[in-house]
């Protein structure tokens, strides 16, 4: 996980402490890989590794926004070159496109997402738009929604039963029955969907 520092200045140590030896110093905007959080004599800190390899550690108190991939929800939303409203338009995008989330600016009490689009152009996006945080595919997420899914069909099916034997309460039941059922189907292709959509992402270097 990948974060960039928001604090202006920075100290990386070589030890959770400030006590040990200074390694060096970061800046508002230096980007880092985000390691383990440490819990030392009351104090917090955060492992972090930099882009030439070198690892420290960093107060757990220090501002830190993580590095995310965003999806846009609605149409013609605009880039802006500063985090203002007057500023020059750099770019329209359309729905769902994908960017990447890399800071938070707020210029008059009013928020603006700093990203980068997959051509490398830098702007600023009013806080307000209807962003959210694209879920990559993965085989993982894929496996745990069939079984999240499967676990739900089954107990909506056990419980169907059972109720057969109570006729009493079993038309009471019966939507209830059919929504879990649905819900837990529902799961399973979603999970199937995404589990199949990893794994032809994963073979694509393969096939070239």
């Amino acid at each position: 996980m990948r974060g960039i520092l928001v604090d202006d200045f920075v100290r990386v140590y070589a030890e959770p402490s400030n006590q040990t030896l200074s390694l060096t110093s970061l800046k508002k905007g230096d980007e880092v890989e985000l390691g383990k959080v440490t819990r030392k004599k009351k104090e917090v800190w955060v492992e972090i590794t930099l882009d030439s390899g070198q690892a420290g550690f960093i107060s757990g108190d220090t501002k830190i926004f993580v590095i995310k991939k965003v999806q846009f929800f609605s149409d013609n939303i605009e880039a802006h070159e500063e985090p203002s409203q007057e500023s020059a338009v750099l770019k329209t995008y359309p729905k769902k496109t994908i960017v990447k989330a890399v800071g938070y600016e707020s210029d008059e009490g009013k928020g603006w997402v700093k990203i980068i689009d997959a051509e490398g152009i830098t702007g600023y996006v009013k806080g307000e738009a209807k962003i959210r945080v694209y879920q990559e595919a993965s085989k993982a997420n894929g496996k745990k929604q069939m079984f999240t899914g499967g676990m739900f069909a089954v107990l909506a099916a056990a419980f169907y039963f059972f109720t057969l034997n109570n006729g009493e309460n079993a038309g009471n039941m019966s939507i209830l029955i059919v929504a879990v059922f649905a819900f837990g189907l529902m799961q399973v292709v979603q999970g199937y969907l995404e589990y199949n959509k990893a794994k032809k992402k994963e073979n694509e270097p393969n096939q070239r």
